[in-house]
């Protein structure tokens, strides 16, 4: 398994919920499955790591001690092929209401890592954020989510919600940040975790930029 899996595993082992880990048949099923409250839900774990470029900057300022001026990387875009991958996968199995659950970990060098997880998970979501400004007063006209959506009314809906699975590097202790979709077919409850280690969170306006709402 990997880093993400064991830690997925190894989470709601320690919140006292019984996991069950998903044998891929013809079709590649999600990786696990989890009851709680007489309601089952299926978990797909995806996890970002290094690609090629992110190792030459690490390898950069490994060597010289720093980097050269490199552009930043898109906001969300590391989190979205995971979203649309997991959704296909929980398609085989989410065919009578039950939930779907992705969860992401980001396990990439400290380098390389999302300075604002919450921020890159809402725009892997909802879009790209654009900003509009009034060429009148300079005020801001609009502030919307754009292109690259990965969740709408008819894209990806049978990801219930997704997980941010963030570790403490100090002690390994992990926290479950769950990002409700508001249009899934099929809703995952608020609350069937009953656990300080997670936060469950909703958006009331996919369209106008907006900052998630804790529960």
């Amino acid at each position: 398994m990997t880093e993400s899996e064991i830690d997925t595993v190894r989470f709601f082992e320690n919140i006292g919920i019984e996991i069950t880990r998903i044998h891929d048949g013809v079709e590649k099923a999600p990786d696990f499955y989890l009851e709680v409250d007489n309601q089952t839900i299926y978990i797909e774990v995806k996890e970002v790591s290094d690609n090629a470029d992110e190792v030459a900057l690490i390898k950069e300022v490994e060597v010289n001690g720093h980097t050269d001026v490199h552009d930043s990387p898109e906001i969300g875009r590391r989190f979205r092929p995971g979203i649309r991958s997991a959704n296909r996968q929980l398609k085989k199995r989410c065919l009578s209401g039950e939930p779907g659950l992705v969860i992401i970990q980001d396990v990439r060098n400290f380098f390389t890592r999302s300075m604002f997880p919450e921020e890159e998970v809402k725009l892997a979501m909802f879009g790209d954020r654009i900003t509009w400004l009034s060429a009148r007063d300079g005020n801001v006209a609009a502030d919307l989510y754009e292109k690259n959506k990965t969740v709408t009314e008819r894209k990806n809906t049978t990801v219930s919600a997704v997980g941010l699975m963030v570790k403490n590097v100090n002690d390994q202790s992990l926290m479950l940040h769950i990002f409700h979709n508001p249009h899934a077919k099929n809703v995952m409850k608020v609350g069937l975790f009953r656990s300080d280690t997670i936060a469950e969170y909703k958006i009331r306006d996919t369209r106008t930029y907006g900052s998630f709402e804790r529960l």
